[in-house]
């Protein structure tokens, strides 16, 4: 067996044996505090180990398993990453109940990403309870540590809602911090805006440059209304 054929057998054994050794470990005990958060760390890191390269069904539930170790340990980023397994059913069986129930652990731990996905979830009341409220708050508080995601969430609620909360200043407010940050999505509903005069001046060359710069990142509604512009009155792209 060659070198490269070694290091591919320790990094499958490894996570396994890390793995049985952290399920060995309990709580109790003097400074159970900081071996807790150390064990927390290792399981997170361990988890990201295997994430990163290109796992399949059987990695993937290892890596659950990883994080959710971290994540009754109370790791913040642990409660995170085992709430998106149970979300898009990696390694685990989908269970958004319990998903939200980690987020909010998380979230609580002031983990913006936590904030994020957990606010998201709450507005779009898709298999939770919706609770709009609270998702606003939550999206708040991720919003203000720069988090780009939230910040587009939030700006997008407020430029499409359709409960009496729609506020253009706001959604043209949070979408100008999120589309600065190069987020994608944030760049096409500004330039939208832009384009339609909609809460903001009608600016169709600042709408298109906006487009532009999503549609450079891959954004494939902002190729799609790029090239709505470029065509005459009346017709629609042909689709590829």
């Amino acid at each position: 067996m060659g070198v490269l054929g070694v290091r591919r057998l320790v990094c499958v054994i490894l996570p396994i044996v890390g793995l049985l050794f952290l399920a060995s470990c309990g709580t109790p005990g003097t400074g159970a505090s900081t071996s807790n958060s150390s064990l927390a760390n290792d399981a997170v890191r361990a988890g990201n180990i295997i994430m990163k390269r290109n796992p399949g069904p059987r990695d993937l539930t290892i890596a659950a398993r990883y994080y959710k170790k971290a994540a009754d340990l109370g790791s913040a980023w642990g409660q995170y990453k085992y709430a998106n397994m149970l979300l898009e059913a990696q390694g685990v069986r989908k269970d958004a109940a319990s998903a939200a129930d980690y987020l909010a652990m998380a979230a609580a731990q002031n983990n913006a990403w936590a904030q994020y996905r957990l606010g998201a979830l709450l507005i779009e009341g898709e298999d939770v309870p919706s609770e709009p409220q609270r998702g606003v708050e939550l999206l708040r508080k991720a919003a203000d540590t720069n988090n780009d995601w939230a910040q587009y969430k939030l700006g997008y609620f407020y430029l499409t809602s359709e409960d009496g909360s729609q506020d253009l200043a706001l959604a043209r407010q949070y979408l100008e911090k999120s589309a600065a940050a190069g987020n994608s999505w944030a760049q096409l509903r500004l330039g939208q805006m832009y384009l339609e005069g909609k809460g903001v001046p009608q600016d169709p060359a600042r709408g298109r440059k906006l487009l532009e710069q999503s549609a450079a990142r891959d954004n494939v509604q902002a190729r799609d209304a790029l090239a709505r512009l470029d065509l005459p009155a009346g017709k629609t792209p042909a689709r590829q």
